[in-house]
């Protein structure tokens, strides 16, 4: 469990049932920054998406200073000492996790990704067998 930068506390738990989108990022990253404005879009025209973003290894102010330059709107959670992705195995920046409606990966890309271009429904149709619209 991570906190966000408006002080709540994400559990994945509380996604099943959606798809769900999670970028492991970093403010210099500058493919993370190119890629954020496309998740923006594609949580605006994907309302069965839910994207999170999650900041890896940087401190609070420098994400908040980012987020609200960069105008998100789905959340942004803070992994300060780099726990969560570890645990996740992410070794680069930016990793983007594709999850089934039961929170199991069907997509992972370590590199950034044009979400604009692709499809997610078919995507996770193509990974899991299953319809997931």
């Amino acid at each position: 469990m991570l906190s966000g930068l408006a002080g709540e506390r994400i559990h994945l738990s509380q996604r099943r049932g959606q798809v769900v989108l999670v970028l492991f990022f970093a403010t210099w990253c500058e493919p993370c920054r190119e890629e954020l404005p496309a998740l923006r879009r594609l949580a605006e025209r994907s309302a069965s998406v839910s994207v999170i973003a999650i900041s890896v290894g940087e401190p609070e102010l420098r994400v908040r200073h980012f987020a609200e330059t960069a105008g998100t709107n789905f959340p942004i959670l803070l992994d300060g000492d780099q726990a969560v992705a570890r645990s996740w195995q992410v070794v680069n920046l930016p990793t983007t996790y594709l999850l089934d409606r039961d929170l199991n990966p069907a997509f992972v890309a370590e590199s950034d990704v044009t979400w604009d271009a692709l499809h997610l429904a078919e995507l996770l149709e193509q990974r899991t067998g299953r319809d997931v619209r």
